[in-house]
């Protein structure tokens, strides 16, 4: 069986939620000290941005 991958498309509410969402769990393990965590969230963040951004 052959699985064909979609790409969902967020709305621009979508995204705005998950930055939101993602900053502050970025944040939550900054203060735990979990730097290597916070710092791959945050690059998801910025590539969350960097799409905001092309879009308007």
């Amino acid at each position: 069986m052959n699985h064909i991958a979609t790409e969902h498309r967020m709305s621009d509410a979508e995204l705005r939620k998950a930055i939101k969402t993602l900053q502050s769990r970025a944040d939550d393990a900054r203060r735990r000290g979990d730097d290597d965590d916070a710092t791959r969230i945050e690059r998801t963040v910025a590539d969350y941005r960097d799409e905001m951004s092309r879009r308007h």
